[in-house]
């Protein structure tokens, strides 16, 4: 099929913004639209690249935004705006995808489908459903936790559980998008799997209780100096 590639002015930003709000309120009805895709055109994935575009541009100024508030040198800006996209987003995203593509093929097809070929999960498609599942991610711990740094940051009780229940609630987030999108797949069955880690997410906020741990003073602190 035809692919924009880096064509900007065929991709349809719009649309995308609105997918992106419509994963905030609606999830299911993001991922409705890999259906018809799949009756119109044969495949689950997006044509339009705009989704990632946006998502690699907000990253871009997230990284700066972080680099300014903590009074980074541009090397070391630099290196957290090419970390954060190349390898939390682009690296870890292919990673994720392999694995659920994988996973979901190997593991969770349906038998017995009237189907007269094979019918598979799209690797495109297990990368748009990690995509969509990061976009809260990135509203939670680049947008939301950015405008909360002066409280999170303190050694105290309180900002820990919040920093803690802030990141917990993006991972939780995270797992029931990707549910979300596999769930939509009518060849697969079992998806609830994809719902088990949040028993982990779940276990690892109550520990977080008792233990001095604060994950944002944590995160931050692996590219930035955080005062004690």
């Amino acid at each position: 099929r035809r692919v924009h590639g880096v064509r900007f002015h065929l991709m349809d930003f719009d649309y995308a913004l609105a997918q992106m709000v419509q994963l905030c309120f609606a999830p299911h009805s993001v991922f409705r639209a890999s259906k018809h895709r799949k009756l119109t055109k044969n495949h689950w994935s997006r044509d339009d690249p705009a989704f990632v575009v946006l998502q690699v541009l907000f990253l871009l100024a997230a990284g700066a935004a972080y680099a300014l508030a903590f009074q980074a040198p541009w090397g070391r800006a630099v290196r957290l705006i090419v970390w954060e996209v190349l390898v939390h987003y682009l690296l870890f995203g292919l990673s994720i995808a392999t694995v659920t593509w994988y996973l979901s093929n190997k593991y969770l097809l349906a038998r017995g489908l009237s189907h007269s070929t094979r019918q598979e999960v799209e690797w495109l498609h297990a990368f748009d459903i990690h995509c969509n599942a990061f976009f809260p991610v990135f509203l939670l711990l680049y947008v939301v936790q950015y405008a909360l740094l002066p409280v999170l940051l303190h050694d105290a009780f309180v900002p820990r559980i919040m920093a803690n229940g802030l990141y917990a609630a993006a991972f939780t987030c995270y797992h029931y998008i990707s549910f979300t999108g596999f769930l939509e797949l009518p060849i697969l069955h079992n998806q609830q799997y994809f719902l088990y880690p949040i028993a982990g997410i779940v276990a690892l906020f109550v520990c977080s209780i008792v233990l001095p741990i604060n994950a944002t003073r944590f995160v931050i602190g692996l590219y930035f100096p955080v005062a004690g």
